[in-house]
């Protein structure tokens, strides 16, 4: 047999007599390995894992579901008694909150908010809310103020809309418990004239920092821990207080370029079961459960590291690894045999590539005589040679085509600047300034006064999806059908209107731009305008008091061609401006990653308002200066209006 291996091996490649020699030795081996590897570690491994995980996971979801049914039942009984009382009074009212919240340890707080002219004793509005300190005390607050306004509140809207009880995302309840929490809200109705009529709505707060610890006090495996999640992927609880209300499942599985948790989150959304094995945010392997809470619709997800959950087969892989040990040995023997043979031709071409890479292209490889692989890479070797020539004639061709490229993009800025207006108008009875500072060479602000034949003054401000190239081309298209659209006297609503029909049209891409537009009445200080999406702009008064303008959104510009617009107004007294920014301004990053923010912008505001080229020279030095050396990350436009 030895004698018949000698024979063979030196007619076999390099492959064919490492495969001879492994197999040889390794079919001992790995029989051994085989049977007592699939035996003790499969089984352990299935049953153990996903039987613990699953029950783990389901008792957790019972515990939160019985946390929250608990919460859900006694509203729900509160509701009943509220709709049998004949009649119902305000005290009475104020007691049946006080109790809820005293009674039930799970409620942050409670309220019983009556619909505008329902109101016990005559009253047009009625909300007592009570809720509890951090000392335990039960506090009451009324929340029927016109700063609080409870009938625009979601909590109070969406019940009365759906005709059923609603959970609603965490939200912070600024004015009421001053807490961030979640409200289940449960519609009430009373008999008036023989008709089932919406009365009311009674309440019942979850603080969330409560829930996180219901939700961190599971008992788990060793060192697994649970996370909850809203149905929009929300942060509800988890072992890291900083991602609470703060991050997505979808933001970090962003961060992390996770596919599998962007998976988790869709699935979330679905309320869907599921099971995975993948890393943790730590980077840490893990098994990950995840289960939807049937009374919220939130979902609840397990953690288990690997490596803890697979002790077992760990110790079990060591007591395998000990009888690999000497065949291993046996292995690394026929390993060194084999490769004294194959090592000299080897040796020598290490010697070659090592003087191609130091730049010898024209050194002329050795004569490697011998067949199988080592052969074959002494062909591959004399290709590469020819392959590295060739490669630097491109190279030197690529790097010419770059730098023609960065000439065009050059020349693509100085077109881009050249659509915005380079001289604004000089009105009599008006100060204007801009200033458009893309992030890249080219970008997809945009911003554009123009004087209409009537003495009135249109302007435009806006932000295109995206950078670059791509951005800059949707960023002239806009700017062009605005100037299009303006000289046929339409109005701001009109104008937005027209450009986002034309803008959805063929929109592939799925591209969009935010519009915010007006009109100035220079003679009496009037503006019409329209918002599409756009950040609301800053009005600063004579004193030099700033703030934002209360705007409606709207549907940002490119998505829905039959999207009507609707208009507003708005005056400026003498010496107000009004100063329009793209999010590039408050969105500006330091080298923590914090954002500059609204705040920011109104102190920069206020700080300067003698004109209005000032005025954004202020707030560009305050960005700058906040930015403390950051890269600009988008596109920053400023438009300032100042009426004398």
């Amino acid at each position: 047999m030895k004698e018949a291996v000698r024979c063979i091996l030196p007619r076999l490649g390099l492959t064919a007599r490492l495969i001879l020699a492994l197999v040889i030795s390794g079919a001992l081996i790995f029989g051994v390995v085989f049977t007592v590897n699939y035996t003790y570690t499969s089984r352990m491994v299935e049953q153990q894992v996903v039987a613990h995980a699953q029950d783990v996971v389901k008792a957790a979801v019972q515990s939160v579901d019985g946390l929250l049914r608990g919460v859900v039942r006694d509203e729900n009984n509160l509701v009943a008694l509220l709709e049998a009382a004949p009649r119902l009074s305000s005290d009475q009212v104020r007691n049946f909150a006080h109790d809820h919240v005293v009674h039930n340890d799970e409620v942050f707080g409670a309220t019983i908010a009556f619909e505008p002219g329902a109101a016990p004793d005559g009253q047009q509005r009625f909300a007592p809310y009570y809720y509890r300190r951090l000392n335990g005390s039960i506090a009451y607050t009324d929340l029927a103020t016109p700063a609080y306004n409870y009938t625009s509140k979601e909590w109070y809207r969406n019940p009365k809309q759906q005709l059923a009880p609603v959970w609603s995302e965490p939200y912070f309840d600024e004015g009421g418990g001053n807490v961030v929490m979640t409200t289940y809200a449960v519609p009430v109705y009373r008999l008036s004239g023989g008709v089932r009529r919406f009365f009311g709505v009674s309440t019942a707060d979850i603080s969330v920092d409560w829930l996180g610890r219901q939700v961190s006090s599971l008992k788990l495996y060793r060192n697994g821990y649970a996370s909850l999640f809203s149905r929009k992927g929300v942060y509800l609880a988890h072992k890291d207080r900083s991602l609470v209300l703060k991050e997505t499942i979808f933001s970090m599985a962003d961060r992390l370029n996770s596919s599998r948790l962007r998976e988790i989150g869709h699935a979330i959304a679905r309320q869907e079961t599921g099971f995975i094995r993948d890393r943790n945010l730590y980077g840490v392997e893990s098994w990950i459960y995840y289960a939807p809470v049937p009374t919220t619709g939130w979902s609840l997800a397990v953690v288990f590291p690997a490596a803890e959950m697979l002790a077992d087969v760990q110790a079990a892989s060591r007591m395998i690894a000990l009888v690999c040990v000497g065949g291993f040995m046996v292995l690394v023997l026929s390993i060194v045999l084999v490769a004294r043979s194959v090592t000299r031709p080897i040796i020598e071409m290490t010697g070659a590539a090592e003087r191609i890479a130091a730049g010898d292209l024209e050194f002329v490889l050795p004569q490697i005589r011998i067949g199988g692989e080592v052969g074959a890479l002494a062909a591959a070797f004399v290709r590469m040679q020819g392959d590295l020539k060739e490669h630097i004639v491109r190279l030197t061709e690529t790097t010419a085509a770059k730098e023609r490229m960065a000439s065009e993009l050059s020349i693509a800025h100085d077109l881009q600047m050249a659509i915005l207006p380079r001289d604004l108008p000089h009105l009599p009875r008006l100060e204007i300034a801009g200033l458009c500072q893309p992030a890249r060479e080219v970008g997809g602000d945009l911003y554009d006064v123009r004087p209409l034949d009537d003495g009135r003054l249109f302007f435009i401000i806006g932000d295109v999806s995206g950078k670059g190239v791509p951005a800059a081309l949707y960023m002239a298209i806009t700017v062009s059908l605005a100037r299009a659209v303006v000289q046929e006297q339409a109005g701001p609503a009109e104008i937005l209107t027209r450009i986002n029909r034309e803008l959805s049209r063929g929109n592939d891409a799925c591209m969009f731009v935010t519009i915010f537009c007006g009109i100035l009445d220079t003679a009496s200080g009037e503006i019409r305008y329209a918002n599409a999406g756009h950040n609301p702009p800053l009005l600063i008064g004579a004193d030099g008091s700033a703030t934002l303008l209360e705007i409606k959104p709207g549907l940002v510009a490119g998505y829905l061609d039959d999207y009507v617009y609707s208009e507003a107004t708005c005056r400026l007294d003498a010496g107000a401006t009004l100063l329009l920014y793209t999010d590039g301004v408050t969105e500006a990053l330091d080298c923590t990653g914090k954002f500059f923010g609204e705040q920011r912008l109104l102190d920069a505001a206020a700080s300067s308002v003698s004109d209005t080229h000032q005025l954004i020279h202020a707030v560009i030095q305050a960005v700058e200066g906040f930015a403390d050396g950051a890269a600009q990350a988008d596109d920053i436009t400023l438009l300032a209006l100042r009426y004398p």
